[in-house]
């Protein structure tokens, strides 16, 4: 990072700041510590509630609670194909094969949806699917952006030790310490040392950083600071890198302090431009953020961040507010190989006392279940972040992680095992009722009355009264159609594949270039998150369907719509062939020789997990004969007329909003 890049991104934190609050002095820690977030997690008791026999499990009775409050009701459950299509996507981001469907609609078991449940967490897919959550966060890439974007030969091994986390369960305070003192915690190895790629993630310009190294290491450490705070504490203590926080109770010394935790660090693992043409040299490994010895230089206040406007010395602490007494940074040996800095931090943010820590992983794991969080700001829990819609169930959510030990799997289960995740997303009006009219300001003593629905009690289910729909993420949405197809490479980990991009937009990356491909085949056929990640030429179906850009941590994806998207589905060469493969297996599957109408519906079962209403096998089988007629009237060479019509259905199948919405 240079300090211009970090010098136009605090002028824009500024900016948001100025235009939300004004500017306001930053908050009193006795008024900070008063902020629901920073709160000690309160006891929660399970709400009354008037429907005793919906609720499936505790989480259903603090969501039924909220709702009758309003005088709304729940919606039905979702029919069972859409059911296992949702979870099978949530979990392991893949849709279910015809069979998993018809074994799940037809087993009476009440223990049913539990096995699918179980199945899925055990899979080793989730962790592809999951851990791409959290690179989102940990703004991963396998280059280093800026002019030269060089290659970060082993980058891989951070994602792959992220998928390996996910797919073991491990502890999310073990999993915390990994990621920011690997060299540092009890039985520190490889591994560990690779989890601290998380420190390393960022853009980084090693190779063109200028005559001031020191104000560039600053820069680089910058990122670690704002990164850490903001994914696992839900604040943005880089807003007070300068000047005390605008809106919260942060300030300067607060953030210096935490520099000073991570001051004592050497970057291990940095690639350059020569290094890969010079075949003699030892490849790197990996790339780490470690110490390698006990002594940590001081660490100056520097006013307005400049380097040459050195202020007081600060001590390594945790942001005051934060803190019910600082913490003990105790000193190290001398032979020591550091100084245990960053083990007591990461000690702290994992400690069960921490309530901030686990009520933001809560809310995490709850937004990618629901789309939203209970907090809408999932890396702002500040004083200019969303305040919780449930705040009770956020503590409940956030107590049962702890009480799990930190580990995820079992707050997955009892999310999807809720009532309140089975609901339909597509429901009639069945909450439609009377409510009284109250005008703006005042209290009426009249008893009016007038219609109302759940959309206009609650437009945005924030009371979740039914499923959210969700489109499919560009990585599910890739993978997806690879699984249909029948084509989707299962190897795991290793170094990222580069999938075929059009020859016209190679130009736009003049340095550490992509290949041209005319075709692919297995080896570019992997799940999506094991494509190269290349900051300068982001792969174009992955950016279009809201892929993060990786340069700073993304708390949450944009959704948009527009008219590129339905382009790519339609004329990407990458969704041509597969239409292909998917009109092929159907046909295949379907039996050699069998009629066109069981060909379709095997096809639809493979998309989207149900097969054709009468009227739309009416509607497929006359599209896929008039193309056949047509096809056959060219009398061109092989593919044989039918496969042509049939892989026309396919594309229409891939570009349809049941293939890319989840319901």
């Amino acid at each position: 990072m240079t300090a211009l890049h970090f010098t136009l991104r605090l002028a824009l934190l500024c900016l948001l700041a100025a235009a939300t609050r004004g500017f306001s002095a930053t908050p009193s820690l006795e008024t900070g510590r008063k902020h629901w977030a920073f709160q000690p997690l309160r006891t929660t008791h399970l709400p009354p509630t008037q429907d005793a026999a919906w609720a499936r499990n505790d989480v259903d009775r603090f969501i039924l609670a909220a709702l009758e409050a309003k005088g709304l009701r729940p919606s039905p459950a979702a029919d069972r194909p859409t059911l296992i299509r949702r979870v099978t996507q949530d979990l392991i981001g893949l849709p279910p094969s015809p069979e998993e469907v018809a074994s799940f609609v037809s087993d009476p078991s009440p223990q049913a949806w539990e096995r699918v449940v179980d199945r899925l967490l055990a899979s080793p897919h989730y962790g592809e699917r999951w851990g791409r959550h959290w690179l989102d966060l940990a703004r991963y890439a396998d280059s280093s952006g800026f002019h030269n974007d060089l290659d970060r030969p082993h980058a891989w091994r951070y994602r792959d030790y992220v998928i390996r986390s996910f797919n073991e369960d491990k502890p999310y305070a073990r999993f915390i310490a990994e990621q920011l003192a690997g060299d540092e915690v009890a039985g520190a190895d490889e591994e560990t040392l690779v989890a601290t790629g998380f420190c390393r993630n960022g853009p980084s310009n090693d190779d063109n950083m200028g005559n001031n190294k020191e104000q560039y290491r600053l820069d680089e450490l910058d990122d670690v600071i704002a990164t850490t705070s903001m994914v696992f504490l839900g604040v943005t203590v880089g807003c007070a890198r300068c000047h005390d926080h605008k809106y919260d109770p942060i300030t300067s010394a607060d953030y210096y302090s935490l520099l000073a935790v991570f001051n004592g660090t050497v970057k291990k693992g940095v690639p350059k431009e020569s290094d890969a043409k010079d075949k003699t040299k030892e490849p790197v490994k990996f790339q780490a953020l470690i110490e390698t010895k006990s002594k940590v230089p001081p660490t100056h206040l520097l006013r307005r961040g400049n380097l040459q406007n050195k202020g007081p010395e600060v001590p390594p602490a945790a942001p005051l507010v934060l803190t019910a007494s600082p913490l003990r940074f105790p000193e190290p040996e001398a032979d020591a190989k550091s100084s245990g800095r960053r083990r007591t931090f990461a000690t702290w943010l994992g400690s069960p006392d921490n309530a901030l820590t686990w009520r933001v992983l809560a809310n995490r794991i709850w937004q990618h279940h629901f789309g939203r969080g209970l907090v809408a700001t999932p890396s702002n829990f500040g004083f200019n972040g969303a305040r919780p819609t449930h705040p009770e169930l956020l503590d409940f959510l956030a107590a049962r992680l702890i009480a799990d030990g930190g580990r995820w799997k079992p707050l997955h289960k009892l999310i999807v095992m809720s009532a309140t995740y089975r609901q339909a997303s597509r429901v009639e009006e069945l909450n439609r009722g009377k409510v009284e009219a109250v005008p703006a300001g005042g209290v009426s003593s009249a008893s009016t009355l007038h219609p109302f629905t759940p959309s206009t009690l609650d437009p945005d289910n924030t009371l979740l009264w039914h499923a959210n729909r969700q489109r499919l993420s560009a990585e599910s949405l890739r993978d997806s159609i690879l699984a249909v197809s029948g084509k989707l490479n299962p190897q795991a980990g290793g170094p990222g594949i580069k999938p075929r991009i059009r020859a016209e937009l190679l130009t736009a990356s003049q340095r550490n270039k992509w290949p041209a491909l005319k075709s692919e085949g297995p080896e570019q056929w992997r799940r999506s998150i094991y494509i190269y990640v290349k900051r300068q030429l982001l792969m174009p179906m992955m950016e279009l369907f809201d892929a993060p850009t990786t340069t700073d941590s993304c708390a949450e994806r944009p959704i948009s719509v527009v008219p590129t998207q339905a382009l790519v589905l339609m004329n990407d060469e990458f969704v041509e062939d597969h239409a292909g493969f998917l009109a092929q297996r159907a046909a295949v599957e379907a039996e050699v020789g069998a009629e066109v109408a069981k060909v379709i519906e095997r096809m639809h079962l493979l998309a989207l997990t149900r097969l054709p209403t009468a009227e739309r096998l009416k509607q497929a089988t006359a599209f896929v004969t008039t193309r056949e007629a047509s096809y056959a009237a060219e009398a061109n060479a092989p593919p044989t007329p039918r496969h042509r019509a049939l892989t026309d259905l396919a594309h229409v199948l891939f570009n349809s909003s049941e293939f890319i919405t989840i319901e």
